[in-house]
């Protein structure tokens, strides 16, 4: 059985996936150039009006960079198509 929650120190040394889409309306762990390396768990709108450099989200195990925003999503950029495209 997992458990429920990733230690701090676990996150630190989560390796690096592919790139995500993040959400906007949830709290989720996100880290950027500067911060703690384990990450700070905020609202994804607030970071997203922050502009970070070299943001990444938590999620999966894995640390993931961020590529574009969604209203309550958070999964690979892949599995999201551009309007009109």
């Amino acid at each position: 059985m997992s458990k429920p929650y990733t230690l701090a120190s676990e996150r630190a040394d989560a390796p690096n996936g592919c790139a995500y889409v993040a959400p906007t309306f949830w709290n989720k762990w996100f880290r950027w150039d500067g911060s703690r390396a384990s990450g700070c768990y905020q609202l994804g709108g607030q970071v997203k009006d922050e502009n970070h450099t070299g943001l990444q989200i938590f999620a999966d195990g894995e640390w993931h960079p961020v590529i574009g925003w969604t209203l309550d999503s958070c999964g690979p950029a892949t599995d999201y198509q551009e309007v009109g495209a």
